[in-house]
Formats: structure tokens, sequence, C-alpha cells
């Protein structure tokens, strides 16, 4: 299966497309050797950035999109939806607010993806 994401380790965000079958690691995309040593954590890992959507309250809007501010375990992830069903979001936000800090004491904040008015 190949895997998909975007390296954050430097300034040119290249989307690395990672395969690994057994012990092979082959990559493609990358262009600077972080890239191959965060494909390598994030495979190991099993993380990933977390994206989903949480309740809108005052605004023509029902839900806004949401990421985490850093690659969290995927066996993790089902907590941090039950954890963020119970949040609501009041108008006005603009992209890059954080809207839930240290998520499930993870270090990882959720960032609104979205501008949206009331």
């Amino acid at each position: 299966m190949i895997k998909e994401f975007i390296c954050e380790k430097c300034p040119n965000k290249c989307v690395i497309y990672a395969q690994k079958e057994g012990d092979i690691l082959e990559l493609s995309g990358n262009e600077c050797e972080l890239g191959l040593k965060e494909a390598n954590e994030r495979l190991e890992n099993n993380s990933d950035i977390f994206t989903t959507l949480i309740r809108v309250k005052g605004s023509k809007i029902n839900v806004i999109s949401v990421k985490s501010s850093k690659p969290l375990r995927n066996e993790i992830w089902m907590k941090c939806s039950r954890a963020l069903s119970r949040l609501y979001v009041g108008a006005p936000t603009k992209i890059g607010d954080i809207v839930c800090m240290n998520i499930l004491n993870t270090g990882a904040d959720m960032i609104c993806t979205k501008n949206f008015e009331k």
C-alpha cells in the first residue's frame, strides 16, 4: 500500500509517496534527506495528521474542518473523535486558530482549516 503525506520538516513541503514491504522502504517525491527521516518516523510509529469536523454554534455553517498540529498515532484517533464530538466552536473563526489545545495530552493542538463568519 502506498502512503502519501506532506513532509513538515522543511519549507519545501514535499509530497512524499512511501511504500513499505517487509524491511524494504521505497520513497519518492522528497527533495531532501529530512523527508526520508519523516517517512521512516511516520511509518514506524503508524501516525499521521488527524483531520475531522467540529460542530459550530452561532453560524450558518453546521461544521468546520480541523487538523492536528502534529502527527498522532492511529490508535488514538477514535478517542480524539469522541473527545471532539463534545466540542462546539463559536463564530467567527479563522484559519490557524486553535480550537482545542493539547488534545488527550498528546501535545498536539487541533487547528481550524477554514475561515467562517456568523
